[in-house]
């Protein structure tokens, strides 16, 4: 049968996108034509769908018609089914509901659990877009119960990942958490990095709320890189949404516009019409705070047209609150007045505290009996356990002891020799990583005497000479000389620094970087944006100076040859690891697949980075494109294992 995959996308600021797999059944070797041929209109039609929504739903309308002539109820189930995914895509949630009740009645004719509980879960997030939270949860809980029957890992997963969103949406992040942390190694077994991404940026979102901007920024990361890495644009543009959001609070204008234009580039080529609202809305805050009037007009009229055309009660809100601050500092009180009034008029509707309090209830009785059927279950496993060791004894009387023995025997051989195997290979990797590491260690020690030879010479040869030119010259009047000699000497003695910063082993990491940047930001054409979050006391001292030569080549490398207006250094020491992010506005370059840098990382400087990284166990995260400029990530961890 047809496999089928397709997002659900919500609210913009929610960490997650439900992406159902709709049901399947086993495909029998003699299907007659007529259900292979609704089959390969299922395909067709699949194909069409994100460009042709409309000629997807009409093959969908027409497979149904076929089923129902060859008497298939399954397949017809699976025929609204599809379409209600499509109009639910495109904002039509009315004519969605419609078909996912009439999909849920064939399945039950069927007999189709899966069916039924994807339909359940799929109707739950239409039903928390409408704000009928009790619906939604309630709904989410049956899918829960029927996925955990039916074993299905995938399904469990993004339902525990809509129950968590739930409660993110209405406050509660403690719990929101809760239902993360129960998603996060189902995610981990299945190595899906889209869904990894998922659960991060929830994970990240959650701490936001809870004012631990620590693990916000940790988890922010980790779900743009898996977000990037998997193509995952989804999530890639509410990481950059999140990232403006956190700005907008910190009262940082420049930050906030230079993610509000990375937000609003992945929000239109997504397309979503829900999220586009969210994401207009979102930007016009940030004009707000950058006092850019007209411009935060325009966008928050496009979120105020969407948010109406589609029954976005929450996005209109937000919309028709923010028009109300822009008027009113324009002066034009009677629209202003005209924005509130529909505000006051909208309060009502959304977020209520009765709402809240039923989604609690039913979350403590789903506990419990959560908790009951553990119970139950470790009963029956008891009994079932009993069984087999009865069955086991017999089966061990009846074989006889020798067999068991010589089949023992037999296995622990063929482990023995699998093992020798497996250690001599893991030796032969271990020696060769080993050398790897020692040539990459002589090379960048023999950089880093010359880089210090070259500096002592420019220190104490060069600028010496140059001073005492200045003092045999100090007769002569000649003011513009005098003045071209005491630059030439700064910009010596600042060079011989960059080549031997001992700031680094004097001051540390932060204090080294901070320098560096500093003087990168006299330069009125360009704004370099720094964080550095956690405590650097226990690295070990060559470490910090690795770390400063790895982004003074990235800043390097940016400056040359972006062509940025603005650039982001971030360092966040958090749960035994080190990350260095550095992204900037400018011109991006192209990518080798293969190898997951620059196709030429010689000319840019890159391989003595990857070399630095490659010595230090981290790993390395290039993303670059011509609409979202650069974005380099570098992860090392803080572990005895590392001695530099």
């Amino acid at each position: 049968m047809h496999t089928k995959k397709t997002k659900i996308n919500l609210k913009l600021y929610l960490a997650w996108a439900a992406c159902f797999w709709l049901c399947s059944t086993e495909v029998h070797a003699m299907e007659p034509p007529e259900a292979q041929k609704i089959d390969s209109l299922f395909n067709v039609a699949f194909e069409l769908e994100q460009n042709f929504p409309d000629s997807a739903i009409a093959i969908y309308e027409r497979s149904g018609k076929m089923a129902i002539e060859i008497n298939e109820p399954l397949r017809e189930g699976q025929s609204h089914h599809y379409r209600a995914l499509v109009m639910f895509e495109t904002g039509d949630y009315d004519l969605a509901l419609i078909h996912y009740n009439i999909a849920l009645d064939l399945y039950k004719d069927a007999g189709n659990e899966t069916g039924i509980a994807s339909v359940q879960s799929n109707m739950g997030n239409i039903w928390l877009l409408s704000g009928d939270y009790e619906k939604a949860v309630d709904l989410y809980f049956q899918a829960i119960e029927s996925f955990k029957a039916l074993d299905d890992t995938l399904r469990l997963l993004i339902s525990y990942l809509n129950i968590g969103a739930l409660f993110y949406d209405n406050d509660y992040p403690h719990e929101g958490l809760n239902y993360l942390r129960l998603a996060l190694p189902l995610a981990n077994d299945l190595q899906d990095k889209q869904t990894l991404a998922e659960i991060n940026h929830s994970i990240s979102l959650n701490y936001y709320k809870l004012d631990s901007i620590e693990h916000f920024l940790y988890h922010m990361q980790k779900a743009r890189n898996y977000a990037i890495n998997s193509d995952h644009l989804y999530i890639e543009m509410l990481t950059y949404n999140s990232s403006l959001q956190y700005h907008i609070d910190a009262l940082n204008p420049d930050s906030a516009l230079h993610y509000a234009r990375l937000t609003v580039d992945a929000a239109q080529l997504y397309g979503n019409p829900y999220n586009l609202s969210g994401v207009y809305n979102m930007a016009g805050s940030a004009y707000i705070l950058a006092n850019m009037n007209e411009k935060a007009l325009e966008v928050l009229h496009k979120a105020h047209s969407l948010a109406e055309k589609h029954g976005f009660i929450p996005m209109l809100a937000w919309s028709n609150e923010n028009l109300a601050k822009v008027y009113a500092k324009r002066g034009d009180y009677r629209r202003a007045h005209s924005h509130a009034t529909m505000l006051n008029e909208l309060k009502d509707s959304i977020f209520k505290k009765e709402q809240q309090q039923k989604i609690l209830s039913m979350d403590r009785k789903f506990n419990v009996a959560q908790t009951q059927n553990k119970l139950e279950q470790k009963q029956l496993t008891l009994q079932i356990r009993d069984q087999q060791i009865k069955r086991n004894r017999a089966m061990i009387l009846f074989t006889g002891l020798f067999s068991v023995l010589a089949v023992i025997g037999l296995f622990l051989l063929y482990k023995l020799h699998k093992n020798k195997s497996r250690l001599a290979s893991k030796e032969l990797e271990k020696e060769r990583l080993e050398r790897e590491k020692h040539m990459i260690k002589a090379l960048m020690d023999g950089e880093e005497k010359e880089r210090r030879r070259i500096a002592r010479e420019l220190h104490d040869g060069v600028n010496g000479n140059l001073a005492a030119l200045k003092l045999n010259m100090s007769g002569l009047q000649n003011n513009e000389f005098s003045s071209l000699l005491e630059q030439t000497m700064a910009e010596i003695r600042d060079l011989s620094h960059n080549l031997a910063p001992d700031v680094v082993k004097r001051s540390g990491l932060k204090h080294a970087l901070e320098q560096f940047i500093y003087k990168i930001n006299k330069a009125p054409e360009l704004t370099v944006e720094y964080q550095f979050l956690g405590d650097e006391g226990a690295m070990p001292e060559e470490l910090r100076v690795h770390l400063y030569r790895i982004a003074q080549e990235l800043l390097t490398n940016s400056l040359k040859h972006s062509g940025a207006n603005h650039i982001m250094v971030q360092v966040i020491i958090s749960e035994g690891s080190l990350n260095l992010t550095i992204e900037d506005d400018g011109r991006g370059f192209e990518i080798n697949p293969e190898k997951g840098l620059p196709i030429k990382a010689e000319g840019i400087g890159l391989t003595g980075v990857e070399n630095r990284v490659t010595f230090l166990q981290g790993s390395l995260d290039i993303h670059s494109s011509t609409h979202s400029g650069t974005s380099i990530h570098i992860e090392i961890p803080l572990t005895e294992k590392i001695a530099v």
